[in-house]
This record gives C-alpha cells, structure tokens and sequence, in this order.
C-alpha cells in the first residue's frame, strides 16, 4: 500500500468532556495512506506521434517569419510577426488643470454637469 509522510499541527479536543478537560496543542507527525492505493501503475504515456523527417535545409509548417521577413504568397506560408507591443496610449489629460465642468449626479435630475469654481489665490495686499 502506498504511503506519504503527513505532519498535522492543531488542537486536540477531548471527546469526553469535564470540567477540568482543556484543549490541548498538539503536532501529529505520520504516514498518510490511501485505502486501495498500490505501489506501481502510474499515468499512461501515449507513444510519440512519428513525425516525417524533413528535409535538410527546408523548414516544417508552419512557420513563423520575424518582423521584415519576406514570404510568398502562396497557401502554406503564415503571416510575418509584427511588433510583439500593443500601441502607446494616448497621455492622460494635464492633472494641473482643473476640467471646465464637473460632473454631479442628482437623484431627481440625473447627471449635472457645473462649471468649475477657479482655485482661489491669495489677493496681493
């Protein structure tokens, strides 16, 4: 049968309770089998699938080109690679400047849209 070492850190309980039972901590250190579990078996390996040989110098389909390859366009030949980067996005907007409006949900009107009040500055005395 086959076995696995097992280390179990918990709290023992009494069964019989009392009133002078507490818990206790305790650490459980075993071998953990599995009823019916046999030394031996193991996964199934399927045989490799016999790929034909190629021919020295020709490459296996499909094949994939680097950025700038040339290809002929006939059947068989996949797209060249491309930039392997999604574009840049465009930059968020300058945070030093307030928006114009500003957005406010009324429940009775929905979206309002106010002008935004300017940064009070200090006036020069």
């Amino acid at each position: 049968m086959g076995t696995v070492p097992v280390t179990i850190d918990g709290v023992m309980m009494p069964k019989m309770r009392s009133a002078g039972d507490k818990p206790q901590a305790v650490v459980l250190v075993g071998q953990l089998n599995i009823t019916g579990l046999k030394v031996g078996g193991g996964p199934i390996e399927t045989p490799p699938a016999e790929v034909p040989p190629a021919q020295p110098g020709a490459p296996t389909f499909p094949i994939w080109g680097p950025p700038g390859m040339e290809l002929p366009p006939i059947p068989g030949y996949p797209p060249v690679a491309g930039h392997p980067l999604p574009p840049m996005p465009d930059p968020p907007p300058d945070a030093t400047k307030p928006p114009a409006f500003v957005p406010i949900w009324h429940p009775d009107f929905g979206w309002i849209m106010l002008p935004a009040f300017p940064i009070p500055t200090p006036s020069k005395k």
